[in-house]
């Protein structure tokens, strides 16, 4: 069996993830349309950053 790759773990890991709660204070003041786009777009940004970190890394463990 392969060993999956970091990228696929993390890959894994962000379609896993559970949908935040609603009732969070940052949400309270926010017209909810406004809110979910904001934090839709937070996502995204940090499903970027976190797939270009994973695949540094895996650039980095293959020159050891």
């Amino acid at each position: 069996m392969e060993t999956p790759t970091l990228i696929d773990r993390v890959d894994k890991l962000i379609e896993d993830r559970e949908a935040p709660g609603w009732g969070s204070p940052r949400l309270s003041v926010t017209p909810a349309p406004l809110a979910v786009q904001r934090l839709a777009a937070e996502i995204a940004t940090l499903e970027d950053v976190v797939r270009e970190m994973a695949l540094e890394l895996q650039k980095l463990a293959s020159r050891s």
